[in-house]
């Protein structure tokens, strides 16, 4: 529950002078851009992870009824690339936010003195009811996608779990197939945990630059 402010109350955060140096505005206004850019990018992964998880989906059903006796072997393949590619989107999401937030920070610091805290300051007409369908309520878009990515990661990794226990292990010119897929996913999640994380200590470092210079002829 938020206090509740009148129209008087919330304008004179917005009367004044700015007191934000050039410096300052095209700060906020660079910050306000890359949070866009962040954002329009975040939807873009989305729909990038979302084409090859649905013809992950279509493989793993399709692929069972082709009647061949060797679609084990494809199909467990396709249960561990939908696993990866739906742990990745898992990831994506949360680094796409942390840089998100990083950005609306920097906005929420810059903005005071440039233009008020417009952005700080969330307007609502009444307080949202849950249980109303039609009305509105502050859910985080970015934080059901996460919830949304970890479940079907889930649900990937029972398919794989499933598929897996139905190869013939005394089959081993077979069952090899599954031992070398499940090696490279576990070598995938690897990979993703600890490499996909930006690492802070190469963020200051050396660069070697050559600067050319033109002589008259």
């Amino acid at each position: 529950m938020t206090d509740k402010i009148t129209q008087d109350e919330y304008l004179k955060d917005f009367v004044g002078k700015q007191t934000a140096d050039d410096r300052q505005k095209e700060a906020l206004k660079q910050a306000l851009d890359i949070r866009k850019f962040e954002i329009e990018r975040y939807w873009k992964r989305a729909a990038y992870f979302w084409t090859f998880i649905g013809a992950a989906f279509a493989a793993y059903f399709i692929l069972p009824r082709m009647g061949d006796t060797h679609a084990l072997e494809p199909t467990y393949a396709v249960t561990c690339l939908g696993f990866l590619f739906s742990l990745a989107w898992y990831f994506v999401n949360r680094g796409s936010k942390a840089w998100q937030q990083n950005w609306e920070m920097h906005v929420d610091l810059l903005e005071d003195a440039v233009m008020g805290p417009l952005y700080k300051t969330v307007l609502k007409p009444h307080d949202y009811k849950f249980w109303l369908p039609t009305d509105a309520y502050s859910f985080s878009v970015s934080k059901i996608n996460q919830i949304l990515s970890l479940v079907i990661t889930a649900f990937w990794l029972l398919f794989m779990l499933r598929t897996l226990a139905e190869f013939p292990l005394c089959d081993l010119s077979r069952s090899w197939v599954a031992a070398v897929v499940t090696f490279l996913t576990a070598a995938g999640v690897v990979l993703l945990c600890w490499e996909g994380q930006t690492d802070r200590s190469k963020q200051l470092r050396s660069v070697h630059a050559i600067l050319r210079e033109y002589r008259k002829s």
